[in-house]
């Protein structure tokens, strides 16, 4: 069924998707492998624990990565819920603005996530990579989500 569906969906439609995949797949990336331990060890025999701290989740990546996600999926839901059988949908404004809409809040939250990463106090050199590749994975899938999305409203328009 999801074969029948895909090769409705345009050629625009089809990278507004990879986009949001990136998307999804970077912020998992950020939440589950960003971390970075401090201290731990021993000290004249006695065991000191250390710490650990997730600078994705710390550092503005569960709201604003959260929120840019969330955008990315429903760019997905709104881009299956057009082409899914036996579904007659009134959507509120034409599917390419709405894709538009959601990629913009994306590519808006995963491009504040990035400065907000270059102006903290941690200093850049101390963020594991992983935070690093997270948060320019969301940047470049939202930016894709936005772009093509953009194309495919301009389509739209000039068929209209």
């Amino acid at each position: 069924m999801l074969k029948e569906l895909w090769a409705k969906v345009s050629a625009r439609e089809k990278f507004v998707v990879y986009g949001a995949a990136v998307t999804v797949v970077a912020w998992l990336v950020g939440v589950i492998l960003a971390t970075k331990s401090y201290g731990g060890g021993s000290l004249a025999g006695i065991a000191i624990p250390g710490y650990s701290i997730n600078f994705f989740t710390n550092y503005h990546g569960m709201d604003l990565g959260l929120l840019a996600m969330l955008a990315a999926l429903v760019v997905v839901a709104v881009i299956y819920l057009r082409y899914a059988p036996n579904m007659n949908i009134t959507w509120p404004a034409p599917v390419a603005t709405i894709l538009l809409g959601a990629a913009a809040v994306s590519v808006v939250c995963s491009a504040l996530m990035f400065l907000l990463q270059l102006t903290s106090g941690v200093g850049v050199g101390d963020w594991p990579i992983f935070a690093w590749v997270a948060v320019i994975g969301m940047l470049v899938g939202g930016i894709a989500m936005a772009w093509f999305s953009y194309q495919e409203f301009v389509a739209a328009k000039t068929a209209v």
